[in-house]
């Protein structure tokens, strides 16, 4: 008769202790890995996404299987202000772009270190729910992408140059996931307010799939109604992250990203 088994209490499901009289097995404990996709030489700061056998609590494995998510009431009225074009001007002499590439506290860091970037917003847009909260977003069941709303001076900044900014900050090639970062909130997008963005991001779309010789998932559609994210989420990174370590938005800056701080 085989040796009686006796579970222990287990500190999380990666992790298991089996036992018996005269032997034990224990599994490997999880490890910690940091790596980063490779990724072409650039000029711009490059982003160092770690990748944790944990999941990002703004989206746990329960959330990925849909437990306890209840989708947010859609007003059909409503829907139709969230799927309405982005009507906020920028400051005179500037213009607005807009990109979803994933969780968007590195990305905006990013674009805060372009010259010629005057302003920076994190928030929500794509989706069909008017003014929703970031744990509807959480949800996956509104549409919505986290995206970076950033102004700048055409004078000082192309629109080329935010796209290649863009490009090198994260995977084009994964649907809807950055990292560990699963759900259609962060899907890589670009949106676009003018004829000449539209067929700028076409152009580059064209180019980087040559480079990465992959298939580019990134969505190419008009940018529509920007909701900005509550204030904690603001310049999240430069005001010191999940750990309370400022990483610097200075022009220029080339220090790698620590995504969550």
């Amino acid at each position: 008769m085989p040796p009686l088994l006796r579970p222990t209490t287990i500190s999380s499901p990666a992790s298991l202790l089996i036992s018996s009289p005269s032997s034990s097995l224990s599994l490997p404990k999880p490890s910690l890995f940091l790596f980063k996709f490779p990724s072409k030489s650039s000029s711009f700061p490059q982003l160092t996404r770690p990748f944790f056998l944990y999941s990002s609590p703004k989206m746990n494995w329960l959330g990925r299987l849909r437990f306890a998510a209840r989708a947010p009431a859609v007003d059909p009225s409503s829907a139709t202000i969230a799927e309405g074009p982005d009507d906020d001007i920028p400051a005179p002499g500037q213009q607005f772009a807009q990109f979803g590439a994933g969780c968007f506290w590195g990305p905006e860091l990013a674009f805060q270190r372009v010259f010629g970037v005057t302003k920076t917003e994190v928030g929500y847009s794509q989706g069909f729910v008017h003014n929703p909260t970031y744990e509807d977003v959480c949800t996956g069941m509104t549409n919505h992408n986290e995206v970076v709303r950033v102004q700048y001076d055409p004078k000082e900044c192309s629109y080329e140059t935010l796209l290649d900014v863009f490009w090198s900050k994260h995977d084009p090639t994964t649907l809807n996931r950055q990292g560990n970062d699963v759900g259609t909130q962060y899907r890589s997008g670009i949106y676009f307010y003018t004829p000449e963005q539209e067929k700028a991001a076409l152009e580059s779309k064209v180019r980087q799939e040559k480079v990465l010789n992959r298939k580019i998932v990134t969505e190419i559609l008009p940018a529509k109604k920007f909701y900005r994210a509550d204030e904690h989420h603001q310049q999240y990174l430069a005001k010191g992250g999940r750990f309370g370590f400022k990483q610097s938005a200075e022009k220029g800056c080339n220090d790698p990203i620590r995504c969550y701080g």
